[in-house]
């Protein structure tokens, strides 16, 4: 009997244990965090007639209002609602109303809570710029402490919320002037808005006693073995009741799992940290690290967190990290660069900028950075904006993409904050430095667990002033001192961190390709050139028309113009002198635009070869910019509707990992390698061709090239016949004759000149062209296609091959999928290559993918046109 009930109580304990367990695994699938995107409604305040206590209640009538999602501005908001229709079209965005936004707009909407006595905040991730807020008919917070675009804000509704349904009213204002927030610079106009609205998600986050913040997990390597990473895991323990309170706080990696008891005096928060010194299964054998895509997989781990109190799940979340470590690194000519993983790191990329109503979808977001992998870019950089949701982080963390996170110049220049300009941010006063202390604190403690962000960049044309960084200093010793800091993208000297040691001299409008190689005192190959890039990227005559009416198409105009930058950048004389004087003066719209794509490609790739070419002297290339705030006629890979033009395949073949490149600087071939390990076995064939197609030189060549390094092939023979205008074709194949890099130049016997003595930040000026206007000279030629197109999933590749069977060259052969009844290209679009020459006798066989999305119910259709092809 005695074993009985012996057998009977360890029964017993075994149920009740195996329930604590079921109830914690059922509690692991509460839902801790909702985002209330349905179900909103907004309206101008001059509409309603009425106050945020009755608008906050059950019942009001909203049914006039203008439905919307959030995140959503309220321009963007009115477009959802096809107010405002082809707004891009011409001058359209200079005819809308503003005053209609310089008044305060309502944003209402229901939401159900299970279980009203549980702890339930309201976070707000951007609101643009200033609210009040009510719930259920009471005031909850204030515009007078509720503002700053870029503030994060936690409110805790516990005391406000009810049962069932609960009615939320939120009195937006807008941003004035002399408020830092949310603004384009000299990229785009403003948004008439000026962004007023929930930009960014609202959500809510409900737990019971106790509950977690800002987690962080840091990795140090094992930087020459990678077998052992040590990892540090933070967490804030948070009492929400007014009683002290026993918690366990508990942590699980895969098979790995730590916890520690926490006291928590009422309302307390504490922060609980997990050492690998403490707790040994942190310190990870042989860890997969997170690596840029070039050098290894992107590599992700998940953290679950949760707090348990009296045996029950408080709170628990799941954040995604990758182990990795990142540094910089100054090198002896006094370069700032940057490691991965102990791996020194061409940084390749771009300037990212939002859609001008930030309302990019995670699908457009998406597209976009698999164009920047596509170009065999690295990085993007975010200045100003950091994205409407935090989709964009964790994209770039799955793709393995580096993200080089920054406030913009904005704040720097009297003619976006009216405030006074002097050699610092115009950040001065103690309530706007603290107001973006704050606007950091929020980002960080936000985005930091991504291993996609490689550095905080706090200034971009100039250096925060010495108060404010000393500040920063001090709160990043507290929040994140596992990834470096730079206080300004240009050259610059803080008295208190020293040397920026990066560069931001220009050029910013167009320059021709010798010049990446030549300049020695500016934009040219060395260092970390933060921003720059050729100028204008006049995209195809099919987008120009979603921007300018049929009757403004041709000849350059005011409406071309308005669809420019701003300021200095308002016009495209400089590029059209240049590219008149080098390919001639076009006489109709359609030749312009396809000519350009010429000018565009050939201009692109050079900088980003230059830079490899130069890998001994130089740490990083920021092309100003990939992308579009809307549709537009300067700095960008693809428009604003994804079309890409022939920038984004120049940077493609300029920036290979491996690659052959011309250099335009010393009339001579190179092989670059941008890979740690050196590359052995390569094959080179050089190859020039005269105007007629006429094979003047051939030379084949195996070789290797050092890791992170370029090597001579061979210096171009002087002693050829060249014609005035002559071809250089380039192959670079490995071992088993798999094609590596194929390249193909259009080289004039007249060489392009600048005038260096009249350089600025803008440009050098070119004071004699190359002379390309005997391209149209080219004889015509009829190329022989054949493609195939297979649908897998939900993905459509095609493959397209091309054959020229003459013995002339065809010329600049732009590749197209089109909608079978509209006409319009599909996009977004990945092509291998595009804007495509092909030398006598040669085939190619490109291949092309796209999601079956894009094709909108059409069916593709292969198209091709060429400068000289029939």
């Amino acid at each position: 009997m005695k074993n009985l009930n012996h057998t009977i109580r360890l029964f017993i304990a075994f149920l009740l244990l195996l329930l604590c367990k079921m109830e914690t695994l059922n509690a692991q699938n509460i839902k801790f965090e909702h985002q209330l995107k349905e179900g909103w409604s907004i309206e101008s305040s001059k509409k309603v007639n009425t106050t945020g206590d009755k608008i906050s209640q059950k019942g009001f009538d909203d049914s006039k209002w203008y439905k919307t999602t959030v995140p959503s501005t309220v321009m963007a908001s009115l477009i959802a609602n096809n107010e405002y229709r082809d707004i891009f079209m011409g001058d359209n965005l200079d005819k809308v109303d503003t005053t209609r936004f310089r008044t305060p707009w309502w944003y209402r909407n229901e939401f159900t809570i299970g279980d009203s006595s549980k702890n339930t905040e309201l976070i707000f991730e951007g609101i643009n710029y200033r609210a009040n807020i009510w719930l259920n008919g009471k005031k909850i917070a204030a515009a007078d402490s509720l503002f700053g675009g870029f503030r994060i804000f936690s409110l805790n509704i516990s005391k406000s919320v009810v049962k069932g349904k609960n009615t939320l009213a939120v009195e937006v204002f807008h941003q004035k002037k002399n408020e830092p927030s949310i603004g384009f610079v000299d990229w785009a106009p403003m948004a008439p808005d000026r962004e007023l609205g929930l930009w960014r998600p609202v959500k809510l986050k409900i737990s019971d006693k106790t509950s977690l913040n800002n987690i962080f997990v840091t990795s140090k390597i094992d930087k020459k073995e990678y077998k052992i990473a040590e990892l540090q895991i933070t967490a804030e323990a948070v009492n929400n009741t007014s009683v002290v309170v026993e918690a366990i706080v508990k942590g699980r990696i895969e098979n790995i799992n730590f916890e520690k008891k926490v006291t928590l005096q009422p309302f307390e928060k504490k922060l609980v940290v997990f050492n690998a010194s403490d707790f040994s299964q942190l310190k990870i054998k042989n860890p997969r690290l997170w690596w840029t895509y070039e050098l290894g997989k992107p590599n992700l781990y998940n953290l679950n967190m949760t707090i348990e109190t009296n045996n029950t799940v408080s709170f628990s979340k799941t954040t995604t990290f990758g182990i990795r470590e990142v540094e910089d690194y100054i090198t002896a000519e006094g370069y700032r660069g940057y490691k991965l993983n102990g791996v020194e790191i061409l940084i390749k990329g771009g300037g990212w900028v939002d859609g001008m109503f930030l309302n990019d979808t995670e699908e457009k977001v998406k597209a976009q950075l698999q164009y920047v992998k596509q170009t065999h870019m690295n990085t993007v950089r975010m200045e100003g904006f950091w994205g409407n949701s935090e989709r964009i982080y964790e994209m770039a963390d799955e793709m393995g993409l580096l993200m080089m996170v920054g406030w913009s110049c904005q704040w720097e220049w009297n003619a976006y904050l009216d405030k006074p300009e002097d050699d610092f941010m115009s950040i001065k006063t103690p309530e706007d430095m603290n107001l973006i202390v704050n606007y950091t604190r929020d980002h960080v403690n936000w985005l930091r667990n991504h291993p996609s962000i490689f550095v905080w960049v706090m200034g971009s044309d100039k250096l925060p002033r010495p108060e404010l960084e000393k500040k920063y200093h001090v709160l990043f010793n507290e929040i994140d001192s596992s990834r470096p800091l730079l206080m300004s993208c240009k050259e610059m000297d803080s008295e208190i961190s020293g040397k920026t040691a990066v560069k931001m001299r220009g050029p910013y409008e167009y320059v021709a390709p010798n010049y990446w190689f030549i300049d020695t005192e500016n934009g040219g190959a060395f260092g970390f050139n933060t921003e720059t890039g050729p100028g204008p990227q006049v995209p195809s005559l099919e987008v120009l028309k979603s921007m300018i009416p049929e009757d403004k198409l041709w000849p350059i105009n005011a409406t071309w113009e308005f669809h420019c930058g701003r300021n200095e950048f308002n016009t495209l004389n400089r590029y059209v002198k240049a590219f008149n004087n080098r390919y001639g003066e076009q006489n109709n719209v359609e030749d312009f635009t396809f000519k350009s794509q010429a000018s565009n490609l050939e201009s692109m790739r050079a900088m980003y070869e230059a830079f490899a070419i130069n890998r001994s002297k130089t740490t990083g290339i920021i092309q100003w910019m990939y992308n579009s705030p809307w549709p537009k006629l300067i700095w960008q890979f693809w428009d604003y509707n994804l079309l890409p033009n022939a920038a984004f395949y120049g940077a493609r073949s300029g920036a290979r990992p491996v690659n052959i490149a011309y250099n335009y600087g010393d009339n001579a071939v190179y092989a670059s390698n941008l890979n740690p390990q050196t590359a052995n076995n390569l094959q080179a064939t050089i190859q020039i061709f005269d105007f007629n197609g006429k094979l003047i030189f051939e030379k084949n060549d195996k070789i290797a090239v050092n890791g992170n390094a370029s090597h001579k092939i061979i210096d171009l023979p002087n002693d050829q016949n060249y014609s005035k205008v002559y071809f250089l074709k380039l192959k670079l194949t490995d071992e088993n004759g798999k094609a590596i890099a194929d390249n193909f130049y259009w080289l004039s016997t007249k060489k392009d000149v600048f005038d260096f003595k009249k350089s600025d930040w803008i440009n050098t000026p070119l004071v004699e062209h190359a002379d390309f206007k005997d391209l149209d000279k080219l004889p015509k030629v009829k190329i022989e296609t054949e493609n195939s197109i297979k649908k897998q999933n939900e993905e459509y590749e095609v493959t397209v091959k091309l054959s020229n069977p003459s013995d002339k060259i065809a010329f600049l052969i732009e590749l197209s999928i089109m909608g079978e009844t509209s006409g319009k290209s599909i996009v977004p679009v990945l092509w291998d290559d595009n804007y495509i020459s092909l030398v006598p006798k040669e085939s190619r066989t490109i291949k092309v993918t796209f999601p079956a999305s894009a094709l909108k119910g059409e069916k593709p259709v292969f198209k091709y046109k060429g400068w000289n092809v029939e």
